[in-house]
């Protein structure tokens, strides 16, 4: 769902975000902090939007968003994808410029998912629960599943609680990596789109993030921005540039 994260009175740029999962900085703490009559934000947390709806496709969540988006009152300036966000927010751009002029695309620290990659997340998930035992032999949504609750009730039978306690917090957490794991599946399974018009990427000065597999030198531009990575997502100079890209692209000077 489409959520007013800062208010201005310039057109809209569109996060899409992952704001309610992480436990860490995000776009969304960067963007909604953003003072004074600039453009207004609005973010997409499809994560979220998987854990209380279920699972679908990249191509289906990018059609209702962009009906949301439709509703505005004014068109968007700019849509800006964050981490593994990139491929929804190109594919949420390309229906917005549908018929009219297309918002200019934002990609921060873009990851093109592999299920190589999707594996490393599933062991790095399991660390965190003190996991041990071997990996899944064949990776998919339901492997990873079952895998991460096992390794939770694992954990949980240690801890002081009741069963119904323990049985709460398994149901909750499993709809929490079923929301995120159907997102980062759903994403490797859709090749990410050739931009309709030129996209900007912003990454940090140490970044090995670029564009899509495909791509050519004509169909994005890569601004580096020289923050420490564990500051990045807290930099008013990352904001004042994802800003400046698109004010530029529309004649218009943020300040």
């Amino acid at each position: 769902m489409l959520e007013q994260i800062a208010e201005g009175g310039l057109p809209p740029i569109i996060l899409v975000d992952f704001a309610v999962f992480s436990v860490t900085d995000t776009m969304t703490d960067l963007m909604s902090g953003v003072p004074g009559p600039g453009r207004s934000v609005y973010r997409i947390d499809a994560v979220q939007d998987l854990e209380a709806y279920g699972d679908t496709t990249i191509a289906r969540l990018a059609d209702v968003y962009a009906r949301e988006v439709g509703e505005l009152p004014v068109r968007p300036a700019g849509v800006l994808g964050y981490c593994s966000a990139a491929t929804l927010a190109l594919e949420l751009a390309d229906r917005l410029g549908e018929g009219g002029d297309a918002p200019h695309v934002v990609l921060v620290e873009p990851t093109w998912l592999t299920p190589g990659m999707i594996g490393q997340e599933l062991g790095a998930l399991r660390a965190t629960l003190g996991a041990a035992a071997e990996p899944p032999a064949g990776l998919s949504l339901t492997t990873a599943l079952d895998t991460l609750t096992g390794d939770l009730e694992r954990k949980l039978a240690g801890e002081d609680m009741s069963e119904a306690e323990r049985e709460m917090c398994v149901t909750m957490m499993t709809r929490r990596y079923r929301a995120w794991f159907g997102f980062l599946f759903a994403t490797a399974a859709t090749p990410a789109p050739t931009p309709v018009t030129p996209v900007s990427l912003v990454v940090g000065a140490g970044s090995d993030r670029g564009p899509a597999p495909g791509w050519t030198a004509d169909r994005c531009s890569t601004d580096r921005v020289d923050v420490p990575a564990d500051g990045f997502l807290r930099s008013a100079e990352v904001r004042l540039r994802i800003f400046d890209l698109i004010d530029r692209r529309y004649g218009h000077v943020h300040r």
